[in-house]
């Protein structure tokens, strides 16, 4: 009696399954296509460069692309997901960073949006520059209480003006002499922009130093986007003559994030690197709503160097009540 032959079992695929695999080929080609836009044309349009507020959320939906490639087995998936990610880390890469310095001291700067409608007791912050001793402190959105608060606390012995504060919100405490104090003076293409970037002109140990405050316009309205990147290339231009001169510290809240071209051809413009390198950054402004599950927002808070200064540490402070969070850097200026 002659055996039946087995057939082979085939496993079937499920709908779930199947409509996976059908479904990641065209997320991953319009995510490359996304993501190409972003970088080719986010110095041309308002709404393209805004989804670099996002970038390490968008290169973190890259990666998961990956693995949902190479979970298909499809080839071309997982080339056209890699294709995209590698895209996705362009502007990361395309970032002037600082050189790192081993020097055991120099000079430390603290920058931070204070945040106008802050109800918390200043002490909090002062509290944090007692432990940070920082050299220089750059404030933005500064009210007449927390001028008045820091300026009480004895901790440093010069500052800038009160007219400063009163036009811009900008106002910076130091421990250095400030020798002259120049609102920039850049052309307005906006009926409505008034913002101009702080430059002081700090002495230390005789040599001078210039230090520039930033706040530019946030890019919510076309207008404001317009405005932002008006003033980071009037900002640009100045300091380039002043590199000329001395060591230069560009230190704010930019309302532009690491990832826009913006930010890389300020940098670029004006001859200066940033004192943070690499595409995973930490959050400096943040969502209220959100904060207690996590610090969901944007790198927007900056602290840029002439070549000749280096950074020994760079890191992100503690909460005190703004929806923005400290940055504070250690630099070694040159000698000579």
């Amino acid at each position: 009696m002659q055996k039946e032959q087995s057939m082979p079992i085939v496993p079937r695929r499920g709908p779930i399954a199947l409509a996976y695999r059908v479904l990641v080929l065209p997320g991953v080609i319009a995510y490359l296509f996304a993501v190409s836009i972003v970088v080719l044309a986010g110095d041309r349009f308002w709404l393209v460069d805004l989804l670099t507020f996002a970038w390490p959320y968008i290169v973190a939906a890259g990666a998961l692309l990956v693995v949902a490639a190479v979970v298909t087995r499809r080839l071309k998936a997982i080339v056209i997901a890699l294709a995209g990610l590698a895209i996705a880390l362009i502007p990361a890469a395309d970032v002037p960073t600082a050189r790192a310095s081993a020097a055991t001291s120099g000079l430390k700067v603290l920058t931070a949006n204070l945040y106008v409608r802050n109800r918390e007791d200043p002490a909090v912050f002062i509290d944090l520059l007692r432990r940070e001793k920082p050299d220089i402190v750059v404030l933005e959105e500064t009210t007449a209480r927390w001028e008045q608060a820091l300026s009480a606390s004895g901790l440093f012995a010069y500052e800038s003006s009160v007219d400063t504060r009163i036009r811009d919100s900008l106002k910076v405490f130091s421990t250095l002499p400030i020798r002259a104090e120049t609102e920039l003076k850049r052309a307005f293409t906006e009926e409505r922009a008034y913002k101009q970037p702080l430059r002081l002109e700090l002495d230390m140990g005789g040599k001078p130093i210039f230090l520039y405050a930033f706040h530019p316009e946030t890019p919510r309205r076309l207008w404001q986007w317009r405005d932002r990147n008006d003033y980071l290339s009037a900002a640009a231009d100045a300091v380039k003559g002043d590199l000329e001169k001395a060591p230069v510290i560009v230190a704010g809240d930019w309302n532009t994030p690491t990832w826009s071209p913006f930010f890389r051809n300020f940098l670029k413009q004006a001859g200066l690197a940033s004192t943070a390198g690499g595409w995973l950054q930490p959050v400096t402004r943040f969502s209220l709503k959100l904060d207690a599950l996590a610090y969901i927002g944007a790198s927007i808070d900056h602290v840029a160097v002439s070549p000749d200064i280096s950074v020994r540490a760079r890191r992100v402070g503690p909460s005190f009540g703004s929806n923005h969070l400290p940055v504070i850097a250690e630099l070694t200026l040159p000698e000579t």
